[in-house]
């Protein structure tokens, strides 16, 4: 999933000479935490919520308070890169920028919803939990024998804390079909959660 896919077209900016004032009241009116500052149609820099709620009483301008250099990304890099660069230098959100413009902001809570959305939680999807599954090549099979019986698998995670047991959620017509083959593959399924409750899960 690109970043492109996931990002706000319409972006709120600011001007380095607005007052902090006027930031806030922008951030206030359209309900995000992070405005980019744009200088002659440039980006100049982004100023936050954090900024604003930090600033002390001599910064007048959103220019006394703005991170100068923001990091950006490209609407081209991965969903799961731009999660990667927010976690590791602790911010918001990333302005997403092409061939020098501006055109959108990704923000941490369009990150969640992509990872959301390819997870299939918001689906109606059932949650396996099965043994028998250490290794790699074990790991394969149970994706071929769901493939098999027209499964869609959404994701096999292993646990960490028991070598071959594997938590899985997948959408399918017929749940029983995938059970058996699992199981006819050697594998034993101990929990199958149906899709009402996953959906809350």
């Amino acid at each position: 999933m690109l970043v492109r896919s996931r990002m706000s077209r319409r972006v709120v900016t600011v001007e380095p000479q607005q007052s902090v004032a006027q930031a806030r009241a922008l951030m206030d009116k359209h309900r995000v935490r992070q405005l980019p500052v744009m200088r002659k149609a440039r980006l100049a820099g982004i100023v936050t919520d954090r900024d604003l709620r930090s600033a002390g009483a001599k910064a007048e301008r959103v220019a006394d308070l703005m991170t100068t250099k923001p990091i950006v990304i490209g609407p081209n890099a991965s969903v799961d890169e731009a999660a990667r660069l927010l976690r590791a230098r602790k911010i918001g959100a990333l302005p997403v920028v092409e061939g020098g413009k501006l055109i959108g902001i990704l923000s941490a809570s369009d990150v969640l919803d992509a990872f959301v959305d390819l997870s299939g939680v918001g689906e109606e999807t059932y949650r396996l939990i099965l043994t028998g599954a250490k290794g790699k090549a074990a790991q394969q099979q149970v994706r071929q024998v769901i493939a098999v019986q027209r499964g869609e698998l959404k994701w096999l995670h292993p646990d960490s804390q028991e070598p071959g047991k594997v938590h899985v959620r997948l959408k399918s017509r017929r749940i029983e079909d995938i059970v058996t083959g699992l199981e006819a593959a050697g594998f034993d399924v101990n929990s199958v959660v149906a899709p009402s409750a996953t959906r809350s899960a």
